[in-house]
């Protein structure tokens, strides 16, 4: 940058500035104040001493507006500063002032909006939290939230690794954006579900209210809109083996499926069960169930039988104590667990029981 104000930069160097610029584009200003200051701009002289005014007083006005500011004391810069003798000065120092003052306004420049917050859920728990524009989102166990202290000014970009319910705060002009590692679910102000666990079959995105875009990562052009009380599934990463295990290497090659849920009361959402600590499943494979017992109880399912992870079982976990929970499954399941710390083994029952 400070080769090209001196107009010493060869042809490579300048391509990879404007590469730099458009990949970080908050430095972009920065560069167009230096480059008026030195007057590599080509204007006439009563617009460039304006402009060179206009991007001085918003440079300052940042400046003493930034949260936190470790390079000046604000309290220092003094009213009567003009911006003539600013633009002097900073012309004075030369291309290798340039460059130190660009360093500087950098550290400046890094205000609240740039502060990255992220929460993790350990197993057994569960978190409500606000976001800077006033989302509530309830983050299910073992999840990971990544946001800004501040919102940037076209969109509201959050990033999910887990389970999260999101109640989104209406902006028309700012759409709500949840990245996973499969899909972004985009809203303008909503109520949805978010299921992206990394060893779960699928990413699950759950909508109850309002109305959302969803674009698959890998198929930036595809995208599936959602309608209040549908399911969209995405598969995530299905192994061979497993597929095979389930009888079902075809399904394993369906990218996604949109499903609607069946009418139910509100309570008895299986999807959003876990915001009331509950776990719901109606035919669901053991193993899939397993997971989301290792989640609420904080624990570790080990399947000593492997068949027992294909068994399609059904039922509602509430505030039991874990070994009443199993117990319950066990009514109706034919297996067998013992429990050593927070492990928990699972075996099949022998004939003879």
């Amino acid at each position: 940058m400070a080769k090209s104000m001196g107009k010493k930069a060869t042809a490579e160097e300048l391509a990879e500035l404007e590469t730099f610029l458009e990949q970080s584009p908050e430095y972009r200003k920065v560069h167009q104040v230096n480059d008026a200051l030195k007057g590599n701009v080509k204007q006439t002289g009563i617009n460039k001493e304006k402009d060179i005014s206009t991007n001085l007083e918003d440079l300052w006005y940042k400046i003493k507006n930034a949260d936190e500011s470790p390079i000046m004391n604000r309290g220092t810069i003094k009213p009567l500063f003009t911006w003539k003798w600013a633009a002097a000065a900073i012309v004075i120092l030369g291309v290798g002032g340039s460059l130190f003052y660009i360093l500087k306004f950098r550290q400046v420049y890094q205000t609240s909006a740039s502060v990255i917050h992220e929460v993790h859920v350990p197993y057994g728990k569960t978190q409500k939290l606000v976001m800077p524009d006033g989302t509530k989102v309830m983050l299910n166990a073992g999840s990971t939230l990544t946001y800004p202290e501040s919102f940037a000014k076209n969109t509201r970009d959050v990033s999910l690794s887990g389970e999260g319910f999101f109640e989104v705060t209406h902006n028309a002009q700012k759409p709500f954006q949840v990245h996973t590692s499969k899909l972004t679910v985009k809203v303008l102000g909503t109520i949805f579900n978010v299921k992206a666990y990394n060893n779960d079959k699928n990413i699950e995105t759950t909508l109850l209210k309002g109305k959302v875009q969803v674009e698959l990562n890998n198929n930036p052009e595809r995208t599936i809109i959602l309608l209040p009380n549908e399911k969209l599934l995405v598969t995530n990463n299905v192994s061979p083996a497993r597929a095979e295990s389930n009888h079902n290497l075809n399904a394993a090659k369906i990218e996604y499926q949109v499903t609607t849920l069946p009418q139910v009361k509100q309570d008895e959402i299986k999807e959003t069960a876990w915001i009331d600590n509950k776990i719901l499943f109606t035919n669901e494979l053991f193993e899939d169930v397993a997971k989301q017992i290792e989640r609420k109880y904080n624990v570790q399912v080990i399947f000593e039988d492997q068949a027992l992870k294909t068994e399609q079982i059904s039922g509602l976990l509430d505030k039991e104590p874990l070994q009443e929970a199993m117990q319950i499954i066990e009514l109706t399941t034919p297996f067998k667990f013992r429990m050593e710390g927070k492990n928990i083994y699972l075996s099949k029952k022998d004939k003879q029981n």
